[in-house]
């Protein structure tokens, strides 16, 4: 597994690179070849600065109902990094049964998007943990399917719903962060969101994205624009630190796309 993740990382440092080389030096009748930047470090580590909450802190923000009833496999894609985001949050509030509804959803929806069979197996050592109630292992056991399906994805070269994926984990990872600052707010707490690299990397991915048909969706243009707005929060601190108002357009610009992709 550790071997699979620094192969990807290695893989995916030196395409970036590559892809950003200076078109004027590629010879002519060059074939290229899209490159994009998948290795996001996992978002796990931002919760963790948050142990000072309570668990009834983190069980307020889940969603009541988590069943993401869709055949459609972009949709389908961007739910599946939505909810690694919420798993992880469910396991800080301890709360069993919502763990199990999103990793049961979480499961129906990568066999949809085609993960590989060996991947979808994963899904039975995250169920038996919840069953012991082994909330330790389970951030790393939720990290290690994330990983796994991310792998997956782009061993199979389905790059478009690689980077989906990731833009859902992300999206809903800085609206729960952001929403989890707001009930008690802390300037030095906000530092946490300042993660221009990781930012950087999915608006570089999600322009890489050439599928028409996704292209053609209400939501993608809706992507665009607000991560731009994002990115342009994040840049303007000098500092690291953000005001509250900072946090709650934050919070409004990352549910906007959550509704969005609600088709």
């Amino acid at each position: 597994m550790i071997k699979k993740i620094l192969i990807l990382m290695l893989a995916s440092i030196l395409l970036f690179a590559c892809g950003k080389k200076d078109e004027s030096e590629i010879p002519e009748g060059t074939v290229t070849v899209e490159y994009r930047n998948f290795y996001l470090p996992p978002f796990a580590d931002l919760f963790n600065t948050l142990n000072e909450l309570q668990r009834e802190d983190f069980d307020s923000v889940l969603d009541a109902d988590y069943q993401k009833d869709t055949s459609d496999v972009f949709l389908a894609s961007y739910n599946l990094g939505y909810l690694t985001a919420d798993a992880l949050i469910a396991t800080k509030s301890r709360n069993k049964s919502k763990l199990t509804e999103i990793a049961s959803t979480m499961i129906d929806l990568s066999k949809l998007i085609g993960v590989k069979e060996d991947v979808q197996k994963l899904s039975d050592e995250l169920l038996s943990m919840i069953q012991q109630d082994r909330w330790e292992d389970l951030q790393t056991s939720l990290d290690k399917y994330k990983n796994e399906i991310e792998i997956s994805l782009y061993e199979t070269q389905q790059y478009d719903l690689l980077t989906l994926v990731q833009i859902g984990g992300w999206t809903q990872g800085l609206y729960r962060i952001c929403s989890l600052i707001d009930l008690n707010y802390s300037a030095p707490l906000t530092q946490m969101i300042d993660q221009k690299g990781i930012l950087s990397g999915i608006i570089y991915n999600f322009a890489k994205i050439e599928n028409d048909e996704i292209k053609s969706r209400a939501w993608y243009g809706v992507i665009k624009t607000n991560y731009g707005e994002i990115e342009s929060i994040i840049r303007k601190s000098s500092d690291s630190v953000y005001p509250k108002q900072d946090i709650k357009l934050l919070i409004k610009l990352t549910n906007q796309i959550n509704k969005a992709m609600v088709e």
